[in-house]
């Protein structure tokens, strides 16, 4: 057989090469290995495969909120991991698999999915369905939670506010308040109440606030105490909402401020809570708008605090991490802020986004997929990783963990090689503003009984019409003999070939979808 020939039979066995062969090789080449890490002063405590089919679907949204990630496939999956060791708490199917799913919107207890024209909204500690109903109109994008609410923006700028309405049981109540609490008690109370949380099936009618432009962005809700409910959002036209609901009379839903930019907003609002040392203080709403404008508006009274130039179009958001404002442009460089006045710390060029931020050291995603590593005080470049396998990098405002996702699937989790608890950004202010209990480091959660994370669960909202009979459509692919790439996580007879935590990602252990 001549080169020529073998070459050719060389080729021939390469574009025939199974399906599972190249998505194994896909996602071998997209995990960052310990050794790497570590060379950067880094760690990967951990990477999991969300179990998906990865011939159809896709991943969309990952979602970080208070040590839980959801992560949303285009195929209506939702899974919720731990966020520090990448186990998976529970898997759902939110909606029908053959409709658009909207970003995830999180809340205290609630996570609320908007389906093609439906809302789905479910425990986020077990994925149980608790409440469904049919959104009159196109929505725009994906719903906003609070304790009591889920706002949806709607195409046509009307955001329709749907009531949530928790339901009690009364003798429950009465045998937690007649007694003082040890801490264990206390403990199993709120689990017994995040298991069965419940909310009311009858029909209010949701209230609206009609905005000028398409409501194409998901909205905020800052404020949820002092009588009123405050929710942020942005509209093509290059307005800025916002809006309140008087928690006494609960029937007018109406825009308080409104902010007039010369450009659309594309980019969702972010929020400082005020400072709990200093008395009346107000919260700060940061917006990022195509007119290259970073501004900061008060909450309270909608005065313009400070406006800040980048001279270029932004379309991501302006992210706040302690007392900074971090801002991107279009096309290309950083900017960080001061966050009470305004003024330039620094500018980095050549950076499209902001991933994460230790005490030292601020992470960056640039135009070529790497993440680049910045000295946090002056903005020095130290260091570039490769990244560009991982396309799915989350902007994270809460801690110091980087994750970065593949489209089939493959999450891992990044951080320094020091920091064995995460750094809660703003932790004091958060806890003031819910006006209860957060947790100071993230803590374990195990998924509720009967509760099985992967293959086999109930999809919520109807049966899989793409679904083949007699075949799980979440099923991984078989493996044949010879299988140069192990299942991931490693553990037992397959370790993990590139220095993971063991332990299988799609099983057993801890609990929900942040």
């Amino acid at each position: 057989m001549t080169i020529l020939r073998r070459l050719g039979l060389f080729a021939v066995l390469a574009m025939v090469a199974s399906p599972a062969d190249r998505s194994s090789a896909a996602l071998g080449s997209a995990i960052i290995p310990e050794p790497e890490a570590n060379r950067h002063g880094l760690t990967r405590p951990w990477f999991t495969q969300i179990q998906m089919d990865r011939s159809r679907a896709r991943l969309r949204h990952v979602v970080l909120h208070e040590g839980i990630l959801y992560a949303q496939t285009d195929r209506a999956m939702v899974h919720a991991l731990d966020a520090e060791t990448g186990k998976t708490l529970w898997a759902r199917i939110i909606g029908r698999p053959d409709h658009p799913s909207m970003t995830p919107g999180l809340g205290r207890d609630l996570l609320a999915v908007v389906n093609g024209s439906r809302l789905y909204v479910v425990n986020r500690y077990n994925g149980d369905l608790l409440y469904e109903v049919q959104v009159g109109g196109a929505p725009g994008a994906g719903a906003a939670v609070s304790k009591k609410r889920a706002y949806v923006p709607m195409v046509d700028g009307m955001v329709m506010a749907y009531r949530l309405e928790p339901l009690t049981d009364p003798s429950r109540e009465l045998g937690t308040a007649k007694k003082v609490l040890t801490e264990k008690e206390k403990a199993e109370t709120e689990e017994d109440r995040r298991e069965n949380l419940r909310l009311s099936q009858e029909y209010i009618p949701p209230l609206s606030c009609r905005s000028f432009g398409k409501a194409l962005v998901q909205p905020l809700v800052t404020s949820q105490a002092k009588g009123e409910e405050i929710v942020v959002w942005p509209t093509d036209r290059g307005f800025l909402n916002i809006a309140k609901i008087d928690l006494m009379r609960e029937d007018v839903f109406a825009i308080k401020y409104r902010l007039e930019t010369d450009a659309g907003i594309a980019a969702r609002p972010t929020y400082l809570p005020p400072d709990p040392d200093k008395e009346a203080a107000s919260g700060v709403i940061f917006g990022a708008s195509r007119d290259g404008f970073v501004h900061a508006i008060e909450e309270r009274g909608g005065q313009s605090l400070w406006r800040f130039s980048t001279g270029e179009p932004m379309v991501q958001p302006a992210v706040v991490v302690e007392n900074r404002v971090y801002a991107t442009t279009q096309r290309g460089g950083m900017f960080c802020l001061d966050a009470e006045t305004g003024s330039e710390i620094w500018w980095a060029p050549h950076l499209r986004q902001f991933l994460a931020a230790s005490k030292d050291r601020v992470y960056a995603a640039d135009s070529l997929g790497r993440i680049l590593v910045l000295r946090a005080d002056t903005g020095a470049r130290l260091d570039a990783i490769e990244a560009a396998a991982s396309p799915i990098k989350m902007i994270n405002s809460q801690t110091d963990r980087i994750y970065l996702a593949s489209e089939t699937g493959l999450v891992q989790c990044l951080h320094e090689l020091e920091l064995s608890e995460p750094i809660r950004h703003n932790l004091d202010r958060w806890m003031a503003a819910a006006g209860e209990r957060l947790p100071t480091k993230f803590e374990d959660q195990t998924p509720a009984a009967g509760v099985e994370p992967g293959v086999g669960l109930p999809p919520i909202g109807g049966e899989d019409p793409l679904t083949p009979k007699g075949g799980d459509p979440l099923a991984p692919p078989a493996r044949g003999p010879g299988d140069p790439f192990p299942p991931f996580g490693g553990g037992g007879a397959n370790p993990d070939p590139l220095g993971g935590a063991g332990g299988d990602p799609l099983g057993g252990g801890n609990d929900p979808f942040n």
